[in-house]
């Protein structure tokens, strides 16, 4: 049994000086493109039992932008506040506390962490996740507790604007 990691950075947002971090919002040319990678996803047959994801409103709506595309719950959404500004071992702790009955996750947050963790996790150079970016991990075993530095095999990294990097 193998289980599967998606990390997703949040999409096009607001240039910072436009609202507080936390609350800026995707830009149009943001939903497009997350609208772009939810067709992807469907594409390559992805199917998450679950979401986790940041709070912030960028991420938020880069969440339900997905779900909409995918045509799944947005049940499926659990915001997770230490995915804000997490750090690596952050970020592994959240993963490590999955349920090992979910047998693909995504977690959509922020950078420089998202890709931090991507190459922790893998370690592959991913080099900087774009906006709308995905990495596809994939893991030998059955519990997600197992999960540690240099565990994962980097499938893809894909970006709707370059295809897969």
């Amino acid at each position: 049994m193998s289980k599967k990691l998606y990390l997703i950075r949040h999409s096009y947002a607001e240039e910072p000086n436009a609202n507080k971090d936390f609350d800026r919002r995707l830009t149009q040319a943001g939903q497009t493109m997350v609208r772009s990678l939810g067709r992807y996803i469907t594409d390559k047959k992805m199917n998450p039992d679950i979401l986790l994801a940041s709070p912030s409103v960028r991420t938020t709506e880069t969440a339900i932008n997905l779900v909409e595309e995918l045509d799944i719950s947005e049940q499926l959404i659990s915001y997770e506040d230490v995915i804000y500004n997490a750090s690596v071992r952050e970020l592994l702790a959240v993963v490590n506390g999955i349920s090992k009955d979910h047998k693909e996750v995504m977690i959509i947050g922020h950078n420089p962490a998202i890709t931090f963790f991507g190459e922790f996790l893998t370690g592959s150079v991913i080099g900087n996740m774009e906006p709308a970016g995905i990495v596809s991990i994939k893991f030998d075993f059955n519990a997600w507790e197992q999960v540690s530095q240099s565990t994962g095999i980097l499938e893809y990294y894909y970006h709707p604007s370059h295809g897969d990097l």
